[in-house]
């Protein structure tokens, strides 16, 4: 990443670092389009072992059926309180993704229908894909391709990455079954938990986990702490059904008071059913989709008898001795191993390893959105930030002049702007451990807000960095919403929100 010159003899800021991501589910792609945005031009590299983007946000299609098209995973984003991810903007004007307005409840044990606000999926803002869920991540990887000059972000599809190998010289290596190394990057990011998590073994029956057998003999602290707290965490599976309906019986499904159905807890044990989806096809059909509760793996009979049997009031019953709802002409069972954490999820101070060169993104990630599509992007969100913010100090730190004015980042605190320009200033203490982000021992933060003027030195805390003159505190444990805090005899707090950047300011400034 040294700097070079050209003919004209001035410098160049350093190319940002090469990036292999595996996984381009939501928070791959949307951390692709997060570093585009914020000008990161270093080759970004997606692994995924499906046949495209998507993830548990992907819609299934069929070769032979071109009108078939199902989302057998995530059936819709939502975003609950707070300020929305910055991405969305910019995926609702480009048409990517559509408020989502059909009609939803949910299912008490009963067989009653309550509202459909009980369902953690189907509160606040709700979007879905303008023609499938997949159109959420095609959206993010056409944001991330519109930034140009660096080139677009590979996907590498149908791709399974099987060992991970630390470089001695830095960086890291992608290996697959057969031991054909697939690529090198500087620096690794798991977008999902496969790689780093004990079910990769249940799954697969691996020997071990690909990235804990890489990191021995690293020696970063970051990383083992990181991995210790993704072996504990708990995943659960799915099993959904998906349904085939012929376009007569289609009408009736297509007429019932929901096209997205919740079930209560009591509702859930009954009927082993944790929702309901229902989709109309461009040719009359519609497809269904039924997510199981139970961790493992049910037949196709035994959820579509729970499907039939909670859906009574609305379809009537089966004929007696019948095995299968009426009109289905297809039925097929999509099992998502061990691949939904349970809370609380990794702590988002660990997901950046500056000494390994490992950071971590995804719905597993503690926080606003955990365990939904709204985490993996605020994840996703937070993760691009740290990384940008790492590049740039590295270029103040090797003189670039392009990146004093590009380290300055823009937040609104309490409805007023604020300007943070950081500087590594002298590293007066080597010795001392805490690099975290980028950062050294005599780093200062400046911020310009209303009518002040404020140079705050960084604290040696471990962790995110921390700025602080006794009575100022500005701290970037998320760097899209930092701390911001006033010592006057009772603690002052302030609420500051990243301003998403709009491209270069007019002249330069």
């Amino acid at each position: 990443m040294a700097g070079s010159s050209g003919e004209s003899g001035q410098s160049r800021r350093p190319s940002a670092p090469s990036l292999a991501v595996i996984g381009a589910g939501v928070a791959g792609c949307a951390l692709a389009a997060g570093l585009r945005r914020g000008g990161w031009d270093g080759p970004i590299d997606l692994w995924e072992a499906g046949r495209g983007p998507g993830g548990r946000a992907a819609t299934r299609r069929s070769r032979q059926d071109a009108a078939w098209r199902l989302d057998h995973g995530a059936p819709l984003l939502n975003l609950l309180e707070g300020p929305e991810p910055e991405l969305v903007a910019p995926l609702r004007s480009g048409d990517w993704i559509v408020p989502w307005r059909e009609p939803a409840a949910e299912l008490q044990a009963d067989g009653t229908l309550g509202p459909a606000e009980a369902d953690p999926l189907l509160r606040g803002a709700l979007y879905r894909g303008r023609l499938g869920m997949d159109d959420l991540c095609r959206g993010l990887l056409a944001l991330a391709q519109a930034q140009g000059p660096p080139p677009s972000p590979t996907g590498h599809y149908g791709t399974l990455v099987r060992h991970l190998e630390a470089r001695p010289d830095g960086g890291w290596r992608l290996i697959e079954a057969t031991g054909t190394v697939l690529g090198e990057a500087d620096w690794l990011v798991l977008s999902g938990t496969l790689l780093a998590h004990p079910r990769a073994m249940e799954r697969f029956g691996w020997s071990e986990v690909p990235l804990q057998r890489a990191a021995e003999g690293l020696g970063d602290g970051a990383l083992e702490t990181a991995l210790a707290a993704l072996a504990s965490m708990g995943m659960q599976s799915r099993t959904n059904l998906m349904l085939t309906i012929e376009p007569t019986a289609a009408t009736r499904w297509l007429a019932l008071p929901f096209r997205l159905l919740g079930f209560d807890g009591p509702a859930q044990q009954r009927w082993g059913l944790r929702r309901l989806a229902i989709q109309p096809l461009a040719d009359g059909r519609c497809g269904v989709v039924a997510h199981s509760v139970t961790d493992a793996v049910v037949d196709i009979a035994a959820l579509e008898g729970a499907v039939a049997s909670a859906l009574v009031p609305w379809l009537g019953e089966r004929p007696v001795g019948g095995d299968a709802l009426e009109g289905v002409v297809q039925r097929q069972l999509m099992h998502w191993g061990a691949a939904f954490p349970v809370a609380p999820g990794l702590s988002p101070t660990a997901m950046l390893c500056p000494a390994s060169r490992v950071a971590f993104c995804g719905d597993f990630i503690a926080g606003q959105g955990f365990g939904r599509i709204e985490g993996a992007l605020r994840s996703a969100q937070a993760l691009a930030a740290q990384l940008l913010a790492m590049v740039l100090l590295l270029c103040l730190a090797l003189g670039s002049p392009a990146a004093a004015a590009a380290a300055a980042v823009t937040y609104r605190c309490d409805g007023d702007l604020l300007l943070a320009t950081s500087d590594n200033g002298a590293v007066d203490a080597p010795g001392l451990p805490n690099t975290s982000a980028g950062t050294v021992p005599g780093a200062t933060v400046l911020l310009e807000w209303r009518d002040l003027r404020l140079q705050l030195p960084r604290t040696n805390n471990a962790g995110p960095p921390s700025y602080t003159d006794g009575l100022w505190w500005w701290s970037l444990e998320d760097p899209q919403q930092p701390r911001f805090l006033h010592r006057r005899g009772a603690i002052e707090r302030f609420s500051c929100q990243a301003v998403a950047a709009g491209g270069p300011p007019a002249g330069g400034h």
